[in-house]
């Protein structure tokens, strides 16, 4: 059984072999400009740089939710003592286009008002990797946004779809749900997934980087 947390509707965390209650936090920086692109399949190839960026689009006018997120995301990840070398994030409306299972059925049938996606690259103290995706999702009202929560916090239901499937090397990582947490803030939805890239991870336990990640 889900057990709700703080003041705004709470957090949750979905598994593979179940649900259980996690507060949230979540984030990732974000600095856009020309040939971000180009900056960050670098940053992604060397492992080193430390770059944040975003395919120059921005949040929807009256949107609350946008770069000001995975900027404060960001920070707190920061926070855990890792490094973050590799930053993405992206604006939509279309919360059908960027899902899948059914979540995406949710939105056929329940359009959100406003996306924004974050992917980042963390580093460890011995330079391995982990990869986290994060999603703010804005409904139009808070019944719809709690009906989302509930969906995605359900094991097996799918989810937005994660960033780093779309864009820089780690396309095949694949997202168990196992280092998983989410927030409800009104009509906001957000939930945030942890993965290791390789096992040799010896940084902050992934789920206290998805909790931290989503706050």
């Amino acid at each position: 059984m889900a057990v709700r947390i703080g003041d705004t509707g709470g957090g949750r965390g979905k598994g593979s072999g179940g649900r259980t209650s996690l507060a949230i936090a979540l984030g990732i920086a974000l600095l856009a400009g020309n040939g971000a692109a180009t900056a960050i399949g670098n940053a992604m190839s060397s492992g080193d740089a430390s770059v944040s960026a975003d395919d120059g689009a921005q949040a929807q006018n009256g949107s609350h939710v946008g770069s000001s997120d995975s900027s404060a995301a960001q920070t707190r990840l920061v926070g855990q003592g890792v490094r973050v070398t590799a930053t993405v994030t992206d604006d939509s409306a279309d919360c059908v286009a960027n899902s899948y299972g059914q979540i995406q059925d949710f939105f056929r049938g329940t359009p959100c008002a406003a996306l924004h996606r974050a992917h980042f690259e963390l580093r460890d103290q011995d330079g391995d990797a982990a990869v986290v995706a994060v999603s703010w999702v804005e409904m139009p009202d808070e019944s719809s946004a709690r009906a989302l929560e509930q969906l995605l916090d359900s094991s097996g239901t799918g989810n937005v779809t994660e960033l780093s499937r779309e864009r820089g090397r780690y396309g095949t990582v694949r997202y168990t749900g196992d280092a998983y947490a989410s927030r409800r803030d009104g009509h906001v939805v957000v939930n945030a997934q942890a993965e290791p890239v390789a096992r040799g991870w010896s940084g902050p336990t992934l789920t206290s980087i998805a909790t931290s990640a989503a706050q």
